[in-house]
């Protein structure tokens, strides 16, 4: 799909990935107007009912990438965008799709009081500890019984359920899930991972560790990626 025309011809990509839909606003980073020019924000939950919006002006590249993204479909920039595991950066637009920005690789970070505020996790934190970092992440599902993890992809009117044992096998898909089933609970339930490769509880915000060496959902082809 191309916007515009001329040498200002956009041509917008529709994400072909799976495309994070979070409702919660401390969920995703935004691109905002501040007293030097546009920042990457993020709203940190600092206590009981309360956020910080935290801002970082180091990442211009990001910023420019999502607005080109945020003009040609909604024609005015800023707005909200997300990071995926796999460094995609996914701008969704008012109409609902979510288009492809290109990857990123270079952590963003905040600072809050002093400390630094990522996806990252630290060195010394482990799994069942309280997650530090902020919230931003792309939902994915943990099946009952750490037995696979999926996402459901809707298409119109029709649901598809994708299960990572479709993709590295059963026995394999297992071998995660029980892992992250292990600090969650056989319960099952929502579970996020960053663009760190960071897994944790969006209920409890409790880290549940890191992808690591273990199988993982194919990534997007999306033009760009070596």
């Amino acid at each position: 799909m191309a916007v515009g025309g001329g040498a200002n011809q956009v041509k917008l990509i529709v994400y072909p990935g799976r495309a994070p839909s979070n409702v919660n606003k401390d969920a995703k980073y935004s691109v905002k107007h501040g007293p030097d020019g546009m920042h990457v924000t993020v709203l940190y939950p600092i206590g009981p009912g309360e956020r910080e919006l935290l801002a970082t002006a180091e990442h211009a590249p990001l910023v420019e990438m999502v607005n080109v993204v945020k003009v040609a479909a909604n024609g005015a920039p800023g707005g909200a965008f997300y990071i995926t595991e796999f460094r995609d950066v996914v701008v969704p637009s008012v109409s609902g799709t979510a288009y492809f920005a290109g990857t990123y690789a270079p952590t963003l970070e905040f600072r809050l009081d002093g400390a630094i505020v990522s996806a990252k996790a630290p060195a010394e934190l482990r799994p069942g500890e309280a997650w530090p970092g902020h919230r931003c992440g792309v939902a994915y599902v943990l099946a009952a019984g750490g037995t696979d993890i999926y996402y459901v992809q809707q298409t119109g009117n029709r649901e598809k359920r994708i299960s990572l044992s479709q993709s590295c096998g059963e026995t394999e898909a297992r071998a995660l899930a029980q892992r992250l089933a292990a600090v969650k609970g056989t319960q099952g339930g929502r579970i996020y991972i960053n663009e760190e490769c960071v897994f944790f509880d969006p209920a409890t915000m409790v880290y549940l560790g890191s992808l690591d060496d273990d199988p993982w959902f194919p990534a997007p082809d999306v033009p760009g990626r070596e």
